[in-house]
């Protein structure tokens, strides 16, 4: 078994905090951890949901309307930092060791908020390249902006999200460690993108 040469992990502060995940080493595993940003917003709603019921448990005893509305709006803003929380978990796992990639499937909204995930399991050998690929994001209340993406592409052509933000140079730092750990090429399209725009 060939030891490749392990990069170096991006410290979560570097360049600007414009993320929700950040690829860290955890011994012989690298993955795609949610920044603090990410932690703590879906945790607020959780904590206002609770509040909002111990707010509707204490003042029952004033009004039944009053009360009901409290429940209702702690039980959606629960169910929102739930929601929230599995759309920011952990991102995908790379397991040096075992080469394989673990890539979880993006949570869709169903009830009750189950935080069930399933992952796709890819061996490193299936994995033909890493891309980035820049998108422009128009938006009618903020400026536009633009946005990558990093993907892995498989043998057969299938491509899987890694991460997505507006960071364009901490994805291309986590795509060329992402290339020294996987042994795979990196396909940069944002040079070809600006080319075009030009």
């Amino acid at each position: 078994m060939l030891n490749r040469p392990q990069p170096e992990p991006l410290k979560p502060d570097d360049g600007p905090n414009f993320t929700t995940h950040h690829l860290v080493r955890e011994g012989d595993v690298w993955r795609f951890r949610p920044t603090g940003s990410a932690v703590l917003f879906p945790r607020v709603f959780k904590a206002f949901g609770y509040l909002f019921m111990a707010v509707a448990v204490l003042t029952l005893w004033q009004s039944l309307f009053n009360s009901l509305a409290f429940l209702c709006g702690g039980a959606l803003a629960v169910g929102v930092g739930r929601y929230l929380a599995m759309l920011m978990a952990t991102g995908a796992r790379f397991d040096t060791l075992c080469r394989r990639v673990e890539i979880p499937d993006k949570a869709t909204l169903r009830f009750p908020f189950s935080a069930e995930h399933v992952t796709t399991l890819l061996d490193f050998a299936e994995i033909n390249e890493i891309e980035i690929v820049p998108k422009r994001v128009t938006d009618s209340e903020i400026d536009d902006y633009d946005n990558y993406e990093l993907n892995l592409v498989t043998d057969t052509g299938r491509r899987f999200n890694l991460v997505s933000h507006p960071d364009g140079d901490r994805i291309a730092r986590e795509a060329q460690q992402l290339s020294t750990v996987l042994g795979k090429s990196v396909a940069d399209w944002r040079a070809v993108s600006v080319a075009r725009n030009a």
